[in-house]
């Protein structure tokens, strides 16, 4: 499935927490979805996304994992060749930067990951997005 997607205009990158939050419109091959981006609660995560999405990162992606009935993950550049054995192995440049609060954050220089963010108790429920966890600090892509 091939994955160019946009964040919705309507809204600024980094809201207030009086504004709504920001949507993200999926376009795939097997049709368009609309996810809202949880600024108000996972800011940090949120604001790393909207500036992937901003800078085209996710543009031209296929999804590398697919799990009937639980799961689909995509989000490695490499991914963009579907054939590619190191799709999934992959993540934002390291130490790439982006805004959040008016404050800059660095992505990692190892693999581009960002500090954790574990202030929700938000489940994974059907629908949900998440970002993979790489086990080490910090640990999302």
């Amino acid at each position: 499935i091939f994955l160019p997607f946009w964040l919705n205009r309507g809204h600024q990158q980094h809201c207030r927490p009086t504004m709504a939050n920001p949507k993200a419109t999926f376009n795939t091959t097997a049709g368009e979805f609309v996810a809202e981006i949880y600024v108000d609660k996972m800011p940090l995560t949120a604001a790393n996304f909207i500036d992937l999405v901003n800078t085209g990162f996710y543009n031209g992606l296929h999804f590398h994992r697919v799990i009937d009935n639980f799961m689909l993950q995509f989000g490695c550049p490499y991914s963009a060749n579907a054939k590619d054995p190191r799709a999934g192995t992959g993540g934002p440049k390291p130490n790439s930067t982006f805004t959040v609060g008016g404050k800059t954050i660095k992505r990692d220089a190892r693999e581009g990951c960002i500090p954790d963010e574990l202030t929700q108790k938000i489940s994974n429920d059907v629908g949900t997005l998440s970002m993979a966890n790489t086990v080490r600090r910090p640990s999302y892509l």
